[in-house]
């Protein structure tokens, strides 16, 4: 459902609906395969004549079997995620235009302005990317959706401009939208955890099953929701023994992809879970679970990755356990005046920082009015790249913030930035804009030095003006330079790259260093959940996250809000309904979203700052890590509450009221 059969282009929206009125199509019904368990067994139809495993991964760390006899408490159970959608406020469209020559210009609303050049080259057949030029508009929301859906918006209308050799602009619907644009992955998760009497993980073992619809999309076989799923699964812990298998399967649904923390939401709600059922069968405080099994400086991954650096994962529990009043909880009446149930939670998290394939460039500017334009190639969506990677500029080379400025995304200018998804941007994209902006001071302070005609090495550059050091007053601004200098409107004065370390893992057993650096977050949530309807409001989320170095505190902060909202979604409401292959709720009507009443009246955003030492100021990114935690939290809040455990999202209120009614009922 979603595949396209035809294109038709008109003038008018009428004509277009009149044109695919007279089309008629024969379909011949086949088989419909939709689970990705049953999908693997020997006699399931073959969406893809290879078969319909994509990819299966693994980890393979230690005696799996030894150490579950040496455990004194060993927990284990499924769990399932549903499919669920960005619902970005714009919906996906593309304009383009053929231009004279043969060549093409591409405007679109995407997050990988370069992918879409390229693949609009390759399918028309030109020869070049230099034939295709792509200019960002301004992006209506992306949370990584804008990874693939724009991409198939932009060659449609390319096939169509090249077929009427006139501008086409493709603009899905509302319901468009949800039914052809990539989904995150549902998941299946069997998972076994197994811990000594003092609360010591002993081993785990853990079987994932993602469900990638019909077609490959974002990094073909291996796609980032895989790769994450295989090395988040066993969570922020020091596991000694893991075995773990991914396995990343073709259904008849619509398509997974990218969504904010690709993979790693729905893992760590299983491991988050995992963690609170042996805290209660050990007796053990939940956080205090956490802090005995967290990693630090020193430790090593259940893939065997040492971490000497940037692992705030301890310091992020003592700021959420703080800040939320957590060892006074108990103080807290358990039933409101109202009477529904109260409860609280706790969840942690890592998230493996940026793409270790993926390198970004950065060009600067002095503009003919003396003012410094950062060129890096990547999309400002949302999350504050703009500000940030100018605020990186301006720190490097001592001239205030306000002389920056930062365009859309214009292929004939921008360098290469990579993909605005993985958490990269800031981390990747700000040390290619930290290591041009040392080669600009260079290059400013030598055109200062020919101007005042002083060696260069006796001047400086501060607060925007070029000076003597033992002269101060004398000085040039950068006015004066781009009056000498700009014989257009911009003049380069500064470009480098960074490429991030190799991804080095065993195929076979899984274990290396498939990230360069992690994030780590813990959030506690307080619940109220009314027994007699099974709703569930949360009240109040603390979020602290290790960001490495927050460049932009304001922006840090947001980013955490709206990271709490999308999880809060994902835990009690979002879910793509499909049955038959088919989806039954595509419209806004039907796939429910938070608005401003399921907001917590306490929203508490906690910047923990361990700071990495090849991350731009020691930097690391935040913009996914912060909607992984908050559904296990909530989950674990509404377990403390009515004591019913949910391994299944999303927790809706007749789920809950039916498993309240259930529990009363002797289970029955």
């Amino acid at each position: 459902m979603g595949d396209v059969l035809a294109l038709v282009a008109a003038e008018t929206h009428e004509a277009a609906a009149e044109a695919l009125r007279l089309i008629r199509v024969a379909y011949k019904p086949l088989p419909v395969v939709v689970d990705p368990r049953e999908a693997l067994s020997a006699g399931s139809p073959k969406i893809w004549p290879e078969g319909n495993l994509l990819n299966h991964g693994k980890i393979r760390k230690g005696d799996i079997e030894e150490a579950f006899r040496a455990a004194d408490v060993i927990i284990e159970n499924e769990y399932r995620t549903p499919p669920v959608d960005h619902l970005y406020l714009e919906v996906e469209a593309g304009c383009v235009a053929p231009l004279p020559g043969g060549s093409y210009q591409v405007w679109c609303s995407t997050q990988q302005p370069f992918l879409i050049r390229n693949n609009v080259a390759r399918v028309l057949g030109l020869k070049g990317e230099s034939a295709v030029r792509f200019i960002q508009t301004l992006p209506g929301g992306g949370f990584g959706g804008k990874n693939e859906a724009s991409l198939d918006v932009s060659l449609r209308a390319a096939l169509l401009a090249r077929a009427t050799g006139r501008p086409v602009k493709l603009t899905y619907s509302r319901e468009e939208s949800l039914i052809a644009s990539a989904k995150r992955h549902s998941s299946i998760i069997r998972y076994k955890s197994g811990a000594t009497r003092d609360g010591r993980l002993v081993a785990v073992e853990i079987e994932i099953y993602l469900d990638k619809g019909a077609y490959a999309a974002s990094g073909g076989n291996s796609p980032p929701a895989f790769k994450r799923a295989t090395y988040h699964s066993s969570g922020p812990y020091d596991v000694p023994n893991a075995k773990v298998d991914v396995y990343i399967v073709h259904t008849n649904h619509p398509y997974g992809g990218q969504m904010r923390g690709p993979g790693c939401p729905q893992v760590h709600f299983a491991c988050e879970q995992q963690m609170d059922q042996i805290a209660k069968a050990l007796g053990i405080d939940p956080i205090e679970l956490r802090r005995i099994n967290g990693l630090k400086q020193g430790s090593r991954t259940a893939w065997n990755q040492r971490l000497d650096e940037s692992v705030g994962l301890l310091e992020t529990l003592k700021k959420a356990e703080a800040a939320s009043g957590w060892k006074n909880r108990g103080g807290s009446p358990r039933r409101a005046p109202d009477g529904r149930l109260r409860g609280f939670g706790v969840a942690s998290c890592l998230y493996g920082t940026g793409n270790a394939y993926s390198p970004a460039e950065a060009h600067l500017f002095i503009t003919s009015d003396g003012k410094i334009r950062v060129a890096a190639g990547v999309v400002d969506f949302g999350q504050g790249s703009k500000t940030v990677l100018c605020q990186i500029a301006a720190e490097a080379l001592g001239i205030p913030f306000s002389e920056f400025s930062m365009g859309a995304v214009d292929t004939a200018i921008d360098p290469f930035g990579g993909t605005s998804s993985s958490s990269r941007v800031t981390m990747q994209g700000g040390m290619a804009v930290y290591r041009a902006s040392l080669k600009a001071r260079e290059e400013l302070l030598r055109l200062g030095g020919r101007l005042l005609e002083v060696d260069a090495e006796d001047l400086e550059l501060s607060g925007g003006v070029i000076q003597s050091k033992a002269h101060p007053e004398t000085k040039v601004s950068l006015a004066q330079i781009a009056d000498a200098y700009v014989t257009d409107e911009l003049k380069q004065i500064g470009a480098a790259d960074h490429i991030p370390p190799a991804s080095v893992t065993c195929k076979e057993t899984g274990l290396g260093h498939p990230y360069e650096v992690y994030g780590f977050g813990t959030q506690v949530a307080e619940v109220l959940v009314d027994p007699g309807t099974g709703e569930i409001e949360v009240t109040g989320v603390w979020a602290a996250h290790d960001v490495g170095k927050a460049i932009s505190p304001m922006g840090v902060a947001q980013q955490i809000e709206g990271g709490v909202y999308m999880g809060l979604g994902f835990c009690l409401m979002e879910e793509i309904v499909q049955k038959d292959g088919r989806m039954h709720n595509p419209d806004m009507h039907g796939y429910l979203i938070p608005t401003v009443e399921d907001v917590p009246d306490v929203l508490e955003t906690i910047i923990v700052e361990e700071p990495y030492s090849n991350g731009p100021y020691g930097a690391k990114g935040v913009g996914e890590q912060v909607t992984v935690p908050t559904a296990p939290a909530i989950a674990n809040a509404v377990c403390d509450a009515i004591g019913i455990r949910f391994q299944e999202l999303p927790l809706t209120p007749d789920r809950v009221v039916m498993a309240i009614a259930k529990a009363a009922n002797g289970g029955n």
